[in-house]
């Protein structure tokens, strides 16, 4: 009976008062414990010069309460390696190791081995991004465009880098004609500009060239094929390079040719000398004035043949000073002169070739030119096209066989007879059409 109580009992005790038997308790570890972490998670150097080699470091650091034991550091990838550093290493609670690299452009993976029973491995991953070469686009002008041989023209960009701002970019403008035509920093924005000035800039073609370098050494470029058209202003001769002949003069008060008085008998001529043109290819565009006087003769605008010329003055009265002279003159006639077969009564404009007043080539009545008014005036010849306007009304716009190729010097002339004018020159565009020839 004792012993069957016993063994109830000892039942009891295994298993429980209901029969189950119970696991035994879990002892909890007080022992210490090593806990790695890595600064930093992922490492990025940035963009970096090809061939450039950087220095950076991961540290690994003992935050447990046992000693940890790092074994190894390793990379797998492009452009990265693990400097010199001693493994396996042993560090301390608080312990840091740092891990030296070497970056350069590519992407990699540093593992880290230690005991951490956590972390045994750890990954970071490495990079590094390769320059890319900076951008610049030319924005204005446009390949193809003829720029004005008397106007100022603005060349414009856009340059960027994928590092530097691009105020921080090196910038400059060239021509393969005339070199460098600007240089200097791009505002933040990216936009560059410069003034090309065509009193400097040799006429012609130019193929313009936008470079923008950043700071790895890398440079990059866009162009444009513009064509510059040469010509001068008044304003900007100098009067040294002007040849007066007769009454011609130049009016120093006011800024302007003179090239008759309102006197009876007067010839007048002014031609600038500094340089030719192509008589086939050339625009002019002036301010004429012809009153104050009893109403005659008229001025002309004449392209003098230089290589075949003998004199810069010709017949006086109906000739208004062109007539003898070779080449082409372009009349603006305010008296009729029924020797000379004057087309109409009427104030009128006429070509004529080689100084003769007879027969013009071409002819067209204006309106009262006496009128004590300034009138402005534009003749464009290319080839043997030939425009004139007054004003604004375009009164000639035709084929003529006789505008042929010369070297002609660009001038005016004028005379009065027993009747009179003012005759008087101003605001004076000459450009050679070099665009078109």
């Amino acid at each position: 009976m004792r012993t069957s109580l016993f063994l109830f009992l000892a039942a009891c005790t295994e298993y429980g008062i209901e029969g189950q038997k119970e696991e035994p308790p879990v002892l909890e570890d007080t022992a210490g414990v090593p806990d790695v972490a890595v600064t930093p998670l992922a490492l990025d150097l940035g963009v970096l010069c090809a061939g450039t080699v950087a220095e950076a470091q991961v540290e690994v650091s003992n935050v447990g309460t046992e000693a940890l034991s790092v074994t190894g550091a390793d990379v797998e990838g492009e452009g990265w390696a693990v400097g010199e550093v001693a493994l396996p290493a042993t560090l301390q609670p608080g312990e840091v190791l740092a891990i030296p690299l070497t970056g350069g452009p590519g992407l990699a993976t540093l593992t880290l081995h230690t005991d951490d029973p956590d972390s045994p491995e750890i990954e970071v991953p490495l990079r590094a991004a390769l320059d890319a070469p900076p951008t610049a686009t030319i924005t204005t002008p446009v390949g193809g465009d003829v720029l004005a041989g008397d106007v100022s023209a603005v060349f414009a960009g856009l340059v960027s880098d994928d590092a530097d701002p691009a105020e921080l970019l090196t910038v400059a403008w060239a021509s393969d004609i005339d070199g460098v035509v600007g240089a200097g920093p791009a505002a933040a924005s990216g936009d560059t500009s410069i003034a090309w000035d065509p009193t400097v800039r040799t006429a012609g073609s130019h193929v313009v060239t936008l470079s923008a370098t950043d700071s790895c050494g890398q440079t990059v470029s866009d162009a444009v094929t513009i064509c510059q058209d040469q010509g001068y202003t008044a304003d900007n001769l100098d009067l040294a390079t002007w040849n007066f002949e007769g009454s011609a003069a130049w009016d120093a008060t006011n800024g302007w040719v003179e090239l008759t008085q309102p006197l009876g008998n007067q010839s007048g001529t002014a031609f600038q000398t500094a340089t030719t043109v192509s008589a086939d290819n050339v625009s002019i565009e002036f301010r004429f004035y012809v009153s104050g006087g009893t109403g005659a003769d008229g001025i002309s605008v004449t392209a003098l043949d230089s290589s075949r010329m003998t004199s810069f003055v010709g017949e006086a009265g109906g000739g208004m000073g062109y007539g003898g002279l070779p080449g082409w003159s372009i009349e603006v006639d305010t008296w009729y002169n029924s020797e000379y077969g004057d087309p109409t009564q009427e104030d009128h404009v006429s070509i004529h070739f080689d100084g003769q007043p007879f027969n013009p080539g071409a002819w067209a009545a204006l309106p009262e030119m006496e009128d004590g008014a300034w009138h402005d005036m534009a003749v464009t010849v290319l080839a043997r096209h030939v425009t004139v306007s007054i004003d604004g009304v375009t009164y000639i716009d035709q084929n003529l066989p006789g505008f042929t190729a010369f070297p002609a010097y660009v001038g005016f002339t004028a005379a009065t007879g027993s009747v009179t004018n003012y005759h008087l020159i101003d605001a004076l565009t000459v450009t050679r059409n070099v665009c078109d020839e």
